[in-house]
């Protein structure tokens, strides 16, 4: 055996399967129902393939440099150990590296929404100051009685709420839940745990940076200048949605992933924050205490999406949704959570500064906030 010839057509074998993945992938994701991945998701075939090449090419370029002296002619009984002991250890590594990126993938671009709007996406932000050490159990939703009763602006613009994940415990909209208009509680205030003086010298600092984003992005035309785009139209109770993919990935109140607004023009003003973050197993740590209330879209196969935008909700049926161009996925939304800051100057909603919906917030649906 030559190790130099061995190791060449290793490395060129290596690098025609990269290619084959490559092309694969491409043609993978230019179909229109194509979901994003994370390249290191080895359980889809095309980068897996491109990763075995990876491999190939790396044993290659080993046998082309190490080959000549490990193979030399005349080799004493340690060589010879070495020299069977050599691919175990080279495929280990390589098997211990495609087991780390494989568990760590994550998915680069989870898109979201509510029946009227919620786009999620992903990457992180800065990081605040420690959560406290207690576990964050979100038991939300205690609604207070009388407090919902139909006669503010969101009830009388929008008889039903947006989604059933938005209200009350939120439980709403789980991907256990296949009834598009069960499983949301209650319009109203939300009860309020007492929190710790640890966790509300936390929350001022968080609240603190929350607001700076507000007076950073007072308007469309900002929130669009810093990469948030559109995912929604407006919707009375929650605003217009506009979303940025690359910040999905971690909890950060100074970089929420979604901006709420009271129109779609450049100059509409922003009336809130949506948190909307990608966290396998659960809500995030979120804001220090127990009173942030995440829910989620996955109600009757979740929301309808086309592209990066919710063309209809929970309640719309599969076979609706497919024949106005979108596609439903309650897989794709299961680890996808979101939860409101109502922190805007003017906005300061009566249901808490957490809720689901702001009361105050009316309008028209497509429209504004200031619609009849």
């Amino acid at each position: 055996m030559n190790p130099r010839k061995t190791g060449t057509a290793m490395v060129l074998a290596g690098a025609a399967t990269q290619a084959v993945g490559m092309l694969w992938e491409a043609i993978r994701r230019s179909g229109a129902s194509a979901k994003s991945t994370d390249l290191f998701d080895l359980g889809v075939a095309a980068h897996a393939l491109f990763f075995a090449g990876i491999a190939v090419v790396v044993l290659g370029a080993a046998m082309m440099f190490l080959g000549p002296i490990l193979y030399a002619p005349g080799a004493q009984p340690g060589r010879r150990f070495a020299q069977l002991l050599a691919p175990v250890v080279a495929f280990a590594g390589i098997a211990g590296c495609a087991s780390a990126a494989d568990r760590s993938a994550t998915p680069i671009a989870v898109r979201a929404a509510n029946s009227s709007g919620k786009l999620a996406a992903g990457a992180p932000a800065a990081s605040v100051a420690s959560p406290p050490t207690t576990a964050h159990v979100h038991d939300h939703g205690s609604i207070i009685a009388g407090t919902g009763v139909g006669d503010s602006p969101c009830e009388k613009a929008s008889v039903k709420p947006a989604s059933p994940g938005e209200v009350g415990d939120g439980t709403g909209g789980a991907a256990s839940n296949t009834d598009a208009e069960g499983g949301h509680g209650h319009r109203g205030m939300l009860k309020q745990t007492p929190l710790t003086t640890a966790e509300r010298k936390l929350l001022i600092t968080q609240m603190q940076q929350a607001r700076s984003v507000v007076a950073k992005y007072p308007t469309v035309a900002a929130g669009e200048a810093a990469g948030y785009r559109q995912s929604t139209v407006f919707v009375p109770c929650i605003g217009a949605h506009y979303t940025n993919m690359k910040l999905v990935t971690r909890f950060d109140p100074a970089a929420p992933s979604e901006l709420l607004f009271d129109g779609t023009s450049p100059d509409s003003k922003i009336v809130g924050l949506s948190y909307l973050v990608w966290h396998p197993g659960g809500p995030p740590e979120g804001f220090a205490g127990k009173n942030d209330l995440f829910h989620q879209h996955n109600a009757n196969g979740g929301l309808c999406l086309k592209g990066g935008l919710v063309i209809g909700g929970e309640a719309m049926k599969v076979s609706d949704c497919e024949k106005a161009g979108g596609k439903k996925s309650s897989k794709l939304m299961a680890d996808v959570y979101m939860a409101h800051a109502w922190v805007a100057p003017g906005w300061e909603c009566s249901w808490g500064v957490f809720a689901g919906e702001c009361p105050e917030l009316g309008g028209k649906l497509g429209g504004t906030a200031f619609d009849n």
